[in-house]
């Protein structure tokens, strides 16, 4: 078969979100403790400075996917940009983790700054949308396109457990910027193995040329999409869950060392967490089928309500935590394959609605929901441990800012669910989507 692709190439595609996730999980779950505990920024700084780039960074998901769309070269259109972005993916993780000790506390928190942002908005940017943007370049067939996915998330969960049971033992051995260097080596690998094991094939190429045509002005296209009042909820439900990811991601490192006693946990607690969206990835298109989509959202809202819950009322017990996480990891399955799922629903509610698709600005002001939310996630757990008086120079934390770490660990995501849980209940589309569809299906007939 012409458009075939071998194995060896979905694995190639697959390692290549593992490449990103060396680069962005150890940010994101170790940043703000190198940070505090090294190069003692305010944790109240680091957040504002996270959000601030985030919100940069969610802008920025925009132009990279225009210029993105306008690049035409003999390798591509994604792939190149993988190329280029792989080594400073690399050494922008180094610099990150390579605030030099000499500076003073204004200098540090200018590198801190501008590092932060060029890797976020600038280079993350390019490289993981080119990577996103592969799959539907690269894989014709849907059914490839389910398999390079699902490789892909199992690369992915794999690698942020590798990273979460072995980043403080690299930097115990190695110091922050060695544990950078090593795992910016491996990234970079990954990445190119990407690039040079994948291709695009040319008829997604001649497909958008016959289209260029009929597509509408961005500025048009804007107006269009915030009149879809599911993209609008959907996005706010985005910004939502990725907030409360990055909550998570970055505190539960404080909580394993300064709650439960023992930062080793770090890498238990994230396998309890991830174990079961991994398993459940598998088991989710036949949960969707007997549920729907929307109904399967509704219940992960509650069963991660249940889990923070219990973590609520046992915040020092590992048996508690362990379950509490457990269910969260469950809760999450919906929200991680099925709210994806969703927003393909929504592009087509959009043309239903006004006769023009606009696929891949939903999908990327989309993304802009997700780098939000992880900004406000990483903003928040600064701010929080400013607010509980954090010293990363103190052996031990004081009362009051263990209670501020079991706040942002299990309130503060309790609230966030709650209210995505409310913002759901305005969002069911499957109950007329059935009718979507058909009207859908009878008009491109009729063409």
């Amino acid at each position: 078969m012409k458009n075939k692709i071998p194995f060896y190439e979905k694995l190639a595609f697959a390692v290549g979100d593992g490449g990103c996730n060396f680069i962005w999980t150890t940010i994101g779950s170790f940043l703000t403790l190198y940070y505090t505990d090294n190069v003692g920024i305010s944790a109240a700084v680091i957040g504002t400075i996270m959000l601030l780039s985030r919100l940069v960074d969610g802008f920025s998901d925009l132009g990279m996917g225009v210029i993105i769309d306008r690049t035409h070269t003999r390798l591509g259109k994604a792939r190149p940009w993988i190329l280029w972005s792989a080594v400073p993916m690399g050494v922008g993780l180094v610099l990150l983790f390579s605030v030099p000790d000499s500076f003073s506390s204004g200098a540090k928190i200018a590198y801190a700054a501008i590092s932060y942002t060029i890797m976020a908005a600038v280079i993350y940017t390019a490289s993981n949308l080119a990577y996103n943007t592969l799959l539907s370049l690269e894989a014709p067939d849907p059914k490839d396109r389910v398999t390079m996915s699902s490789m892909r998330f199992f690369c992915t969960m794999s690698v942020v457990l590798i990273i979460n049971y072995n980043t403080m033992k690299l930097v115990n051995k190695f110091g922050w910027t060695g544990m950078a260097i090593i795992f910016g080596i491996i990234a970079i690998v990954l990445l190119l193995i990407t690039f040079f094991f994948t291709k695009e094939r040319n008829f997604v190429d001649v497909q958008e040329k016959k289209e260029e045509k009929e597509k509408v002005s961005v500025i048009h296209s804007f107006k269009i999409l915030f009149k879809n009042k599911y993209f609008v909820l959907i996005t706010l439900i985005f910004i939502i869950n990725y907030t409360a990811l990055g909550i998570n991601n970055g505190i539960r490192i404080y909580f394993a060392r300064d709650v439960l006693g023992n930062a080793a946990l770090m890498g238990t607690l994230t396998l309890c967490f991830i174990l079961p969206k991994m398993i459940g990835n598998l088991l989710y298109p036949q949960i969707s089928k007997m549920l729907g989509k929307w109904k399967s959202l509704v219940i992960g809202y509650v069963l991660e309500m249940f889990g923070v819950g219990m973590m609520m009322v046992m915040p020092a017990s590992l048996p508690g935590t362990i379950t509490g996480l457990v269910l969260l990891g469950i809760g999450g399955i919906p929200h991680t394959a099925g709210l994806f799922a969703m927003v393909a629903d929504i592009v087509d509610y959009g043309e239903w609605k006004t006769g023009v698709r606009i696929d891949g600005l939903t999908y990327s002001a989309t993304s802009f929901g997700m780098k939000v939310g992880s900004g406000f996630g990483a903003a928040v757990v600064g701010w929080g441990l400013a607010w509980g008086h954090y010293n990363g120079v103190l052996a031990s934390q004081t009362t009051e800012t263990v209670n501020a770490i079991k706040m942002l660990f299990t309130a503060v995501p309790f609230v966030l669910f709650a209210v995505g849980l409310i913002i759901l209940l305005f969002a069911n589309i499957d109950k007329i989507y059935p009718q979507i569809s058909k009207d859908l299906a009878e008009r491109r007939l009729a063409r």
